[in-house]
């Protein structure tokens, strides 16, 4: 017999990331955690399987959050980094390959922010700020810490200490925030993305920069456009992931520059392609650059050559990938890819290009996977096309209640964030994410992947630029009348929610229309000019909106989108659930829609998640959330007929 699937079911789920390959491809190292955290620190292991082998994987660390696992050159070491020395402190451990204790090579009393291994094994350079000085301590203990904008910030330095412990010495400590680095094959330069300051907002201005290893300074190569993951093809070409475009909200390709110098070159997904580069991973050896491409619904791996341009399908993946590497053997590439697709949890895949398998079996609690006898049956995801009025194609997917049956449903249309994300072919069992958790309870799910998502190459995404409450809301209602026609989802039984930019578009939906009988507003925007002025990310949010606050006394554009200009229009129950230290969309956009929305005969009701940021992560409050989501549809959509 099925059952639903239940909140906590879901918040104690392990995902896998961060997959790498030993340097002769026969294991491979990942780190896991459960997507809800129980106590005050988060808990992430390093587990380890062998490739070729018959079993799974094996749980190699527990009770501490560790986390960025590397192999060094020969194959007998991992690094990683982990609280265990201090909790909520990184250090750079390293641990025998054969198991056993890991050792300190770098503990501070600030965290270490990423390293990379020598190429000869001897040493590691890692990146993380000056220790405190005895003045700075003083000042914490008096609580004489008052915080001028742009003094003493902490920036990241280039450090190196020897791979079997030692003094760390400082390298290279520019007046710019490193972010993350690799090793050139032949040990003689460091490639480093560096930012203005740490501040979130000063990510979209990150440089591509090389350090020559003796030398004492760093060489700027290139504007990364939010650059990230940057590694080497060969000993002297530089290779990352980035934007297309220096301007926000844009699609994501990878770029390669001489590390000499020289004009920066598109080596991923071209502009005019209708699909997206979301993601680069290098070989340590530099002999191989892989790519991760969405097209549409679709995700594979490219091979990426940084010299000429070329790209070659390396891999169909099916759902959305978390983390790959690849390394290059005597026979040939091996790959490992972390993966999301159609069951309850993700998995680990590792070997040949063509020949993947699973490595991992992470944990699924009981009642899960049937051990109890009442396994959780999930809805199948299915791909729903549809046209928008200018001939745009739109790809959506659907998730029809398990168990047969024929439609039309009670409704959930679930709306992704972003904008640049997407709703793709994956079980969709998250906290944040509702369309199983409402699937098995009898719901059609209907989650669009409107203009600005990702997979759809730079002009689609860029549409979504000033036009916050237009082309995107249109694209989503295309999408609910297509399902609608389809039979699946009942047009009088419609109820909408999302978190972040889904957020957004059901608070826009209730003031919009009436034709949703219940909102879930998680994480969403009211106020877009307020936006521009409080995010930690102030110039993406003022290209959605279009205008900022301080751009003369108005009217301004923002305003048009912003959900509160139109609260008084508002007929539809709706439900706000918020992190209270949000930084990206601050508690306040719940508040002020909250406060517009009190006096009205609609009921409207707000939750606070103390302690939580953007994304919510005690688990508690994940069980809360969940459960709060259920109830409301039920309360409003489940319980009217068609």
């Amino acid at each position: 017999m099925s059952h639903a699937l239940e909140p906590e079911t879901i918040s104690s789920l392990w995902w896998p990331s961060e997959p790498r390959l030993s340097p002769d491809g026969r294991r491979v190292v990942w780190t896991a955690a459960p997507l809800g955290r129980a106590g005050e620190h988060a808990e992430r292991s390093l587990w380890v399987a062998e490739v070729g082998g018959d079993g799974a994987g094996r749980r190699w660390t527990r009770g501490f959050e560790d986390s960025g696992p590397q192999w060094s050159p020969d194959g007998t070491r991992i690094a990683f980094l982990s609280d265990r020395a201090e909790r909520g402190t990184a250090g750079l451990h390293v641990l025998d390959a054969t198991g056993g204790e890991s050792r300190p090579v770098a503990v501070r009393k600030r965290d270490v922010a990423g390293f990379a291994w020598s190429p000869d094994g001897a040493r590691l350079a890692f990146l993380a700020p000056d220790e405190p000085t005895p003045d700075d301590e003083r000042r914490a203990e008096e609580r004489d810490d008052a915080d001028e904008h742009g003094v003493g910030w902490r920036h990241h330095r280039l450090w190196v200490v020897p791979a079997d412990g030692g003094e760390p010495v400082r390298l290279w400590a520019p007046e710019r925030h490193l972010g993350d680095l690799a090793w050139s094959p032949d040990g003689r330069r460091i490639a480093l993305l560096a930012q203005r300051s740490p501040l979130t907002e000063h990510q979209l201005g990150t440089d591509v920069w090389v350090f020559v290893v003796g030398a004492g300074d760093g060489v700027r190569l290139a504007a990364a456009h939010s650059g990230s993951s940057v590694g080497w093809a060969g000993d002297d070409t530089v290779v990352w992931a980035g934007d297309h475009e220096p301007v926000p909200q844009c699609s994501g390709t990878a770029w390669a520059v001489a590390a000499s110098g020289g004009a920066p070159r598109v080596v991923g997904t071209r502009l005019d392609e209708e699909r997206c580069t979301i993601g680069v991973h290098h070989a340590p050896d530099g002999t191989r650059t892989l790519a991760t491409v969405a097209d549409g619904l679709d995700t594979r791996l490219e091979w990426l050559d940084a010299a000429s341009g070329v790209r070659r399908v390396a891999a169909a993946v099916g759902g959305e990938v978390s983390g790959a590497a690849v390394v290059s053997t005597p026979d040939g590439p091996v790959v490992a890819v972390a993966v999301l697709d159609a069951g309850l949890a993700g998995r680990v895949l590792a070997g040949r290009p063509d020949a993947l398998r699973t490595v991992s079996d992470h944990h699924v609690p009981p009642g899960a996977d049937g051990t109890d006898g009442a396994a959780v049956v999930l809805g199948d995801v299915e791909t729903l096309v549809c046209t928008a009025a200018d001939g745009t194609r739109l790809d959506a997917v659907v998730i029809r209640p398990p168990g047969g049956g024929r439609g039309p449903w009670p409704t959930a249309v679930l709306v992704h964030g972003g904008p640049y994300g997407r709703s793709g072919r994956w079980a969709h069992a998250h906290p944040l994410d509702w369309g199983q958790l409402l699937a098995t309870r009898g719901y059609a799910v209907v989650m669009p992947n409107y203009r600005g998502s990702l997979g759809r190459g730079n002009a689609f995404a860029t549409a979504a630029r000033g036009t916050m409450g237009s082309i995107e809301w249109d694209d989503v209602l295309t999408t609910v009348d297509a399902a609608v026609a389809a039979g699946i989802a009942d047009p009088d039984r419609l109820g909408i929610g999302g978190w972040s930019q889904g957020g957004f578009l059901t608070a826009w939906a209730v003031t919009a229309t009436d034709r949703f009988k219940v909102g879930v507003m998680g994480a969403g925007v009211s106020d877009w000019g307020w936006m521009a002025a409080t995010s930690d990310l102030p110039d993406f949010e003022a290209v959605l909106a279009g205008s900022r606050p301080w751009d003369g006394p108005g009217p301004h554009h923002a305003a048009l989108g912003s959900p509160l200009s139109h609260a008084a229009r508002r007929t539809t129950p709706l439900l706000i659930l918020h992190g209270k230290e949000d930084l990206r969309v601050p508690y306040s956009q719940a508040v002020a829609l909250h406060r517009a929305l009190v006096d009205q005969p609609a009921p409207v009701t707000l939750v606070g998640y103390p302690r939580e940021p953007h994304g919510i992560r005690e688990r508690a409050h994940q069980v809360d959330l969940q459960r709060r989501v259920v109830a409301w549809f039920d309360r409003h959509v489940g319980g009217l007929t068609s």
